[in-house]
């Protein structure tokens, strides 16, 4: 924690939880078409902004309360996360594309791909590792991160970004649709930011900082109990399974549960080293790279075959499950160091 500057002020916190909030919301939801449109839409981004939102600062306050978490321990926060799918979407229970290979009751692709890959990385700690990166003097998160993810070789990134742009634009089903899709949302990024960094002052302030005191994350936790009081018997009540079904959610919550508290046992004490906050300036060579991206994108829309499903899924899948083998053990402390996606 950052002791050199006056702590910010709710109101200047409000900034921070917003980009984050901007940032999961984009990075989860548009990439994959679940809500295009959500940041043209001002009710559906009202709605998105507060639950992803809650979710991520509840999480990161947990995380971050004990000193500085490793990637399991964000990971299994991820993972509590992701739960959500069960009493709110109910989509790990009945998912709207059809059941594939159900266990007792839960779609097991579905649950493998969404609680155990998309909402642990693309909701919850690529948020907050950019926001993190962008927004204050720390870059804690990002430094979890496997070196082939956070310094690729430029034609590994060249390669992984294109097969991803033309992977998830299939996704989208529309030139049209990628494109308005992709412009709202970076716009609501760069406004985001820009609205953040306008005062050199705010990233002077580390991560834990700029996340809720113990307080505030009370008010939000009060704010999100409201948000399940609403949708768990509004969102589609007829997706809810059996008893059976029921039990082995509770038992999912209750065993991750644990395991977080595991690995927040071995948080890392001492404040990093301070970083200078990543630049946003817009370059040609940025504008021109995301450009490209979005007409792969684009070409990816007007395949008449989903190609995208196999790659993005096999990848969560394979990424997941390789997560969930390296955090249970780093949890247990048969790991001594923290653990790494390679």
């Amino acid at each position: 924690m950052n002791t050199q500057h006056p702590q910010p002020t709710l109101r200047t916190k409000f900034g921070f939880w917003l980009l984050l909030a901007v940032l999961s919301v984009a990075i989860a939801e548009v990439t994959v078409a679940a809500s295009p449109f959500v940041f043209i839409n001002p009710f559906e981004a009202l709605f998105l902004l507060t639950f992803y939102g809650s979710h991520l600062l509840i999480f990161a306050w947990l995380t971050f309360r004990r000193g500085w978490p490793s990637l399991p321990t964000l990971w299994f926060a991820g993972v509590l996360f992701g739960l959500y799918e069960f009493y709110i979407t109910k989509v790990l229970w009945s998912p709207p594309w059809g059941d594939a290979i159900s266990l007792a009751h839960v779609d097991v692709i579905s649950f493998v791909v969404l609680a155990f890959f998309w909402h642990p990385f693309m909701a919850f700690i690529f948020p907050l590792a950019i926001g993190e990166s962008a927004g204050s003097s720390t870059s804690w998160v990002r430094s979890q991160l496997p070196t082939w993810l956070t310094a690729p070789s430029r034609r590994r990134a060249t390669i992984a970004l294109a097969v991803a742009a033309v992977s998830l634009g299939t996704f989208f089903g529309s030139p049209a649709v990628v494109l308005l899709s992709a412009l709202s949302a970076g716009l609501a990024v760069t406004v985001s930011v820009w609205l953040w960094r306008r005062n050199d002052r705010r990233v002077q302030w580390d991560l834990p900082d700029l996340l809720p005191n113990t307080k505030q994350a009370r008010g939000i936790g009060v704010l999100l109990a409201i948000q399940y009081l609403i949708f768990i018997p509004a969102w589609r009540p007829e997706g809810f399974p059996p008893l059976l079904g029921h039990v082995v959610v509770w038992l999912l919550y209750a065993g991750f549960g644990f395991l977080l508290a595991a690995a927040l046992q071995r948080n890392r004490a001492e404040d990093p080293v301070a970083t200078a906050p990543a630049a946003t300036r817009w370059s040609r060579k940025i504008v021109l790279s995301v450009g490209v991206l979005i007409v792969l994108a684009i070409l990816g829309s007007i395949s008449p075959v989903p190609l995208g499903v196999f790659p993005v899924w096999g990848v969560s899948m394979i990424v997941g499950l390789r997560m969930l083998n390296r955090s249970v053990r780093f949890a247990v402390h048969r790991d001594r160091q923290p653990v790494q996606v390679t």
